[in-house]
């Protein structure tokens, strides 16, 4: 995909970013597709799937994130199970708000993203190779915590609590809608159903209240 035709697939979306971010974007998905070659990063290798199956997800993300977050729980966020970077790295295009830490425990993951921040100049993001329970204690308590599939939320929910500060938000990217499920020590805030490839996906915004 071209840097032109990436631009105009965006803007038919309703994503009018800069080309500044157009060309920073780019260089991230040719990135990945050449380190996807060698690992297995994101499974298929063509940049619309990536595209329109995992990076359209920050660019809702970022919408969210700005409705339903208050300016204290912006100055740190932890990226659980950062992978190759989604949603962090294409967030940050568009959500610049804070400290941001990707946290990966794979080491030639985490080697891609330290590339990817380099070649997109994203500021204030930045790459923690490490398991989370052995996070520097010096970066936390966090403000936000984001999580796609990294655990299951009955493990997820007191681990995220640890690492919060008292009303701190975790953001779960989910396959379900919220149905009332018990979500000890959290409170539901709001939620969000979007489609991606005509497939419904969604957010929660909870709260910490421990």
């Amino acid at each position: 995909m071209t840097y032109l035709q990436l631009k105009s697939e965006l803007t038919g979306k309703g994503f009018n970013l800069s080309d500044a971010r157009i060309k920073a974007l780019h260089a991230y998905i040719e990135l990945l597709l050449k380190w996807n070659r060698v690992m297995n990063l994101v499974g298929r290798s063509d940049a619309k799937f990536i595209l329109n199956s995992l990076i359209l997800d920050s660019f809702y993300l970022g919408s969210f994130l700005s409705r339903v977050l208050e300016e204290n729980n912006r100055k740190t966020t932890l990226d659980l199970g950062a992978g190759a970077g989604l949603p962090g790295i294409p967030l940050r295009l568009i959500w610049s708000h804070g400290i941001y830490y990707l946290v990966e425990s794979r080491i030639k993951r985490a080697a891609f993203m330290n590339q990817a921040i380099a070649a997109m100049n994203l500021e204030n993001t930045f790459v923690i190779n490490a398991r989370v329970q052995d996070i520097d204690p010096g970066v936390l308590p966090a403000g936000l915590i984001i999580s796609r599939a990294f655990m299951p939320c009955p493990e997820l929910l007191p681990l995220a609590n640890e690492m919060l500060k008292k009303k701190g938000m975790l953001i779960i990217l989910s396959g379900k809608k919220f149905e009332g499920q018990n979500l000890p020590g959290f409170r539901m805030v709001e939620s969000m159903e979007y489609r991606v490839n005509g497939k419904k996906r969604y957010f929660w915004a909870l709260e910490s209240n421990i």
